[in-house]
C-alpha cells in the first residue's frame, strides 16, 4: 500500500499553492498602490502641505480693526472653492463689522500641526491653533485652543485651502 500522494492531488497543491502565492503578491501590489496612496508623494510635498495649512490658518484667524478688509483680503487669496464663498460671506457679514464696530482684534498661532492624508492633488492636515482676541469691551487677552483641519486642493503649482473645520471634541 503506497502513501504517495496522487499525481491528480499533486497537481491540485501546486495550483492552489501559485493561486495563494499570485493573490498575496496582488494583495501587496493593491495595498501599495490603491491602499496606500501616500505613497506617491514624497517628504517635500508632506512638509508643503502642512506650511500651507498653518500659514492658511494664521491668515484666516489673525486680523486688526483698522487692517481687517485687507486681512481678510489677503486670506482669501490662500482659498478656493466653496470654502472660499462661505469665507466671503461670513468676513462680509460678521467678521469685518463687528472689527470695526467693536475693535475686535485677533492673533493666530500654530502650536502644532502635521498631515492626516496627503495625495497627488488633496491633502488634510491637523492643526493645533491658539488664538488671542481683544476687543474695546474686553481689552483682557482671551486666548482659545482649537483643533482644525485643514482640507487643501491643488491648483496648478499651488495648494490651496478648500476646507477649514474644527474638531469636535467627544466629551
Amino acid at each position: 500500500m503506497s502513501t504517495d500522494a496522487s499525481p491528480k492531488s499533486r497537481r491540485l497543491l501546486l495550483i492552489l499553492g501559485a493561486l495563494t502565492v499570485a493573490a498575496a503578491v496582488l494583495a501587496g501590489v493593491l495595498y501599495f498602490t490603491l491602499y496606500r496612496p501616500d505613497q506617491r508623494v514624497d517628504d517635500a510635498v508632506r512638509a508643503t502641505v502642512t506650511d500651507t495649512a498653518s500659514q492658511g490658518a494664521i491668515a484666516l484667524l489673525t486680523y486688526k480693526p483698522d487692517t481687517v478688509e485687507n486681512d481678510v483680503g489677503a486670506a482669501k487669496e490662500r482659498l478656493t472653492g466653496e470654502f472660499l464663498d462661505y469665507y466671503t460671506q461670513f468676513t462680509t457679514d460678521v467678521v469685518v463689522p463687528a472689527a470695526r464696530e467693536s475693535q475686535v482684534a485677533t492673533q493666530a498661532t500654530v502650536a502644532a500641526s502635521g498631515p492626516v492624508e496627503v495625495a497627488a492633488n488633496t491633502a488634510t492636515v491637523l492643526l493645533f491653533v491658539n488664538q488671542t482676541t481683544t476687543s474695546a469691551a474686553k481689552p483682557e487677552p482671551a486666548v482659545t485652543a482649537t483643533s482644525i483641519t485643514v482640507e487643501l486642493s491643488k491648483s496648478g503649482d499651488n495648494w490651496l485651502i478648500s476646507g477649514f473645520d474644527p474638531v469636535q471634541s467627544s466629551g
